[in-house]
């Protein structure tokens, strides 16, 4: 799926072409066939909404974990949109992205009608992520449990903080 076929099914791609026929300097045709192209992915984190990945000044994808409530999946679809803009709309290639929430991105989130916030909240991915939490460790001193999505390396030692026992890795 393609941010353009993504924004028609939720009823977003005049949202996108109004924002960029605002904001653009370049050529309006051109800078919106760049954003319609970017490829729109499903991610399995559970500690983000989502992501735009570029690499140099090309932008590769854009990242959405669709387990979101549809309302906030569109607002974190415009924000990693506002994103892909700001990184094409940038004057000079070699220049990182660095201000990932600067001023520009700032304007381009209001420009698409987005709160010009850097992170969002969903309860369904928090569960989500809450669910995948597997037990992982527990003190061989106080008995505690210490749970997390990854496990941790069996070639290593632990020590809780707390108590200062050692952690058994499961």
């Amino acid at each position: 799926m393609t941010v353009k076929q993504f924004a028609d099914k939720f009823g977003l791609w005049q949202c996108v072409e109004k924002a960029v026929n605002e904001n653009s300097d370049s050529s309006v045709a051109s800078f919106l066939q760049k954003i319609a192209r970017i490829p729109v992915r499903h991610s399995r984190a559970t500690r983000s909404l989502g992501v735009y990945v570029s690499k140099a000044h090309e932008p590769i994808c854009i990242r959405l974990q669709f387990a979101q409530e549809p309302e906030t999946l569109k607002q974190t679809f415009l924000h990693e949109v506002a994103h892909a803009c700001d990184h094409l709309s940038r004057k000079r290639p070699q220049n990182s992205y660095r201000r990932a929430h600067g001023p520009a991105w700032k304007k381009w989130a209001k420009a698409l009608g987005i709160a010009p916030r850097s992170t969002g909240e969903s309860e369904a991915v928090r569960n989500l992520h809450q669910q995948r939490l597997k037990l992982i460790a527990v003190c061989q001193t106080c008995g505690a449990e210490f749970h997390r999505a990854r496990r941790l390396s069996r070639n290593r030692t632990y020590v809780h903080n707390q108590c200062g026992g050692q952690l058994k890795t499961l």
